[in-house]
């Protein structure tokens, strides 16, 4: 998928927030999402894996409560990844999956 795709009436419905408080719990995720992936550049070439799988673990669970559902299910397929130890052209192609997704999320908000 090349474009963000989000329902605001639908999330803020599911959870029973008004759209201002999802607003800004969108906004301090993006900032939050950025700084994980600048850490994420240095810690993936490194194969730091407990670094990365907590990285991946607080995005995925971030991304899951604020029904970012592209964001999730690429954390969470990256997340497993690293805890299955999987090799490292596997993770670095699915941390650019997990990039692509993300900044379709944050080029999104910086529009808005």
């Amino acid at each position: 998928m090349d474009e963000f795709q989000y329902d605001v009436n639908k999330v803020c419905e599911e959870l029973h927030v008004r759209a201002e408080i999802l607003e800004k719990l969108l906004r301090s995720f993006t900032g939050t999402l950025a700084q994980k992936i600048a850490q994420l550049d240095e810690f993936v070439p490194r194969r730091d894996i407990d670094k990365i799988r907590a990285i991946m673990h607080e995005v995925k669970g971030t991304a899951g409560n604020l029904r970012l559902n592209e964001v999730y299910h690429s954390a969470d397929t990256m997340h497993l990844a690293v805890k299955a130890e999987e090799p490292q052209e596997k993770i670095v192609e699915l941390f650019d999956i997990f990039r692509k997704e993300s900044d379709l999320f944050l080029n999104h908000m910086k529009k808005e």
